[in-house]
């Protein structure tokens, strides 16, 4: 490759671009995964699995420094080396001994500034974050031996292409005071998750279609992320994500899980068991708990709510809207939206523990007596208020033997479905939502409200994060009920102890999490381990088909229907209108199949669907799609050859 170094004060550096990148991916691919015998082969376009480019790429960068090419005066400069991630960049140089780097992206004002630092290594693997998009940064790096004297120091700057205009003004308005929190991560609700610093700038970006999920934490570092390139139909006629990553800040992908069940929004994970809510039957959302290892992308275990706690709550469709689950030492914490309450449930014996809700809610059923006996002391207001009417999120912030405290957000004070009142004796006593910090005594089954403190009123999406000493929260409401000047979110950040408000934003898009950014930037110095199974999980194979085409067309396929056909390892991926193709057909020689789409629901956009070959029988396929009555060949066949 063409070295080109650019001089700049005290050293240069070498940069390289897009096409340097995917000449390393092609020059290393088949060194990583050996050549086998592939078992897909079609003149369609090839894509990498994003799990496969990753590690080619991080061996790309070991080679790299196998050749000792760089130093830190003269030092290569990757932008988004991952290509998902462009407000990031990685620094590739040889030491001859060793030393760390610690690194400062110098913000708009000092408390802005991004900070980072490596380990100790003669091989330097430098991951850079929190770059500003549409701007030169500055960059402030230290060599540092292992006295803690700086060895060498240098100022670099790296440049980063403006960032989507829909995401590039997130905040609305800002106190701009000193925050406790510093930089926060906000999965948006359409379109990429972003984090924010203290001034209210776009710091950090993902550049991959993604779900209202966006970005899902797990406990090692790491996130799922959905990918809205790859989806499915449910049974609602919806168009669904199926394909999931596991993926790290810098965007390297780990694995890749294939589901058929979807994700619901409350998540949580313990080891390598993920947990997550979907659907029990054809008739009822978010009423079932599954557990996905993580290891295997095989789904273990499941719980239906409803064997829990009876079927008479069991009466309409979304019946629970379950919006937060979270894992507690074999305990799963359960926010259950419309029945107005809290479960808690031991997983393993999958048995109720203890409920918080108001008393009505479960008089004269099963599980009422698991209802944990409100002794708060109320002055004469806040009597009328129940415990919680609508809760959102609750979380346990401290636990010590059977004590607990817990923060939960309850959205308003009245429940009424069908204009019938779901929690007796509520009364709309204030306007606004609550955030409610609970003490839990399992061993007499009681609680008590230690603090309640207003907040504004909100729809849905609303977090309590707590800081590591607990002494500050951080509120964060992703879709207000009152939307004005363009704000339709807020985060805030509050003093536990006395409710006082010290830092907010209004924040412009509605956005469905939020949490601290707090990338583990010595875990990104290190390259990934090979992995040859990091494809996990199975899409329901096609139908076979053994029935009469309609008409074949003279004409060309339409670009609005459909387009975009290429091959994923077994996987065609195409691009096509929800509800406008009737059906794709795989015709064989010997064999036939058919991926029937008649009853998706109409979505004036296109979206990508991921259709399973790996059930297919050996053969040569020609693809024809569907619509209007008439079936259209696609130019290029997929043949089966093993």
């Amino acid at each position: 490759m063409k070295k080109l170094f650019v001089e700049v004060k005290n050293g240069g550096k070498m940069t390289y671009s897009v096409s340097d990148l995917n000449k390393l991916d092609r020059m290393y691919e088949t060194e990583v995964f050996e050549r086998k015998e592939k078992r897909v082969m079609s003149p369609f376009k090839k894509e990498m699995q994003k799990s496969f480019q990753a590690q080619v790429r991080d061996y790309a960068f070991e080679k790299i420094l196998d050749r000792h090419l760089y130093t830190f005066k003269y030092m290569l400069v990757i932008p988004d080396p991952y290509g998902v991630a462009k407000q990031t960049a990685l620094i590739l140089f040889n030491s001859s001994k060793e030393y760390k780097v610690v690194y400062r992206v110098l913000g708009d004002t000092p408390d802005c500034d991004f900070a980072g630092e490596t380990g100790f290594t003669t091989r330097h693997r430098v991951p850079i974050l929190g770059l500003y998009g549409g701007k030169n940064n500055k960059i402030d790096l230290k060599l540092v031996d292992k006295n803690g004297e700086v060895v060498k120091h240098r100022m670099l700057q790296i440049y980063v292409s403006p960032i989507q205009e829909n995401i590039r003004k997130m905040v609305s308005d800002n106190d701009m005071k000193m925050s406790h929190f510093g930089f926060i991560l906000l999965n948006t609700a359409i379109g990429s998750p972003v984090a924010i610093d203290g001034h209210g700038d776009v710091r950090y970006s993902l550049q991959i279609k993604t779900g209202r999920l966006g970005m899902i934490p797990l406990v090692n570092g790491h996130f799922l992320l959905v990918d809205k390139t790859a989806n499915r139909v449910d049974k609602y006629g919806k168009v669904t994500p199926c394909r999931y990553h596991e993926i790290d800040y810098m965007g390297r992908v780990y694995k890749t899980y294939l589901l058929e069940h979807k994700i619901g929004r409350a998540i949580a994970q313990h080891g390598e068991s993920l947990f997550f809510i979907t659907s029990s039957d054809d008739e009822h959302l978010s009423d079932r708990i599954a557990e996905l290892n993580l290891n295997t992308g095989e789904l273990v275990k499941y719980c239906d709510i409803h064997a829990l706690i009876g079927e008479e709550y069991r009466q309409y469709d979304n019946w629970i809207d379950t919006s937060y689950i979270e894992y507690n030492s074999g305990k799963l914490l359960i926010t259950a939206k419309r029945l107005n309450s809290v479960i808690n449930i031991d997983w393993n014996e999958q048995k109720i523990e203890w409920i918080i809700a108001p008393p009505q809610v479960w008089k004269d059923s099963k599980a009422e007596k698991y209802v944990l006996k409100d002794i708060s002391v109320n002055d004469e207001k806040s009597a009328k208020i129940p415990i919680c009417s609508l809760p959102e999120y609750t979380s346990i912030m401290e636990d010590n033997n059977g004590k607990k405290k817990a923060v939960l957000f309850d959205i308003r004070n009245v429940v009424k479905i069908d204009g019938k009142v779901i929690v007796p004796g509520g009364k709309r006593s204030v306007k606004n939502s609550l955030v409610k910090i609970i003490d839990i005594d399992e061993n007499d089954m009681s609680l008590k409200v230690e603090k309640c403190i207003e907040v504004p009123s909100s729809i849905r999406f609303s977090r309590v994060l707590h800081s590591q000493d607990e002494k500050y929260l951080l509120v964060a409401q992703g879709y207000l009920r009152t939307q004005t000047g363009g704000v339709r979110g807020i985060i805030q950040e509050i003093d536990a102890a006395t409710g006082e408000k010290l830092h907010g934003a209004g924040i412009k898009k509605v956005f469905s999490n939020a949490w601290p950014f707090a990338p583990d930037i010595k875990d990104y110095c290190v390259s990934m381990e090979k992995n040859d199974n990091a494809i996990l999980g199975k899409l329901n194979p096609l139908e076979k088909f053994d029935g009469t085409m309609p008409a074949l067309s003279e004409n060309k396929t339409d670009g609005y229907f459909f387009g975009g056909g290429r091959i994923c390892d077994d996987l065609f991926l195409c691009n096509m209108r929800p509800g406008t193709v009737d059906k794709i057909y795989f015709i064989g020689e010997k064999h036939s199949y058919v991926k029937d789409m008649e009853n998706v629901k109409f979505v004036d956009k296109k979206e990508g669907f991921a259709i399973p070959l790996n059930d297919f029988e050996k053969d040569e396929y020609h693809v024809y799609v569907e619509y209007d009555d008439e079936v259209h060949k696609l130019k290029n066949e997929i043949r089966i050859i093993k």
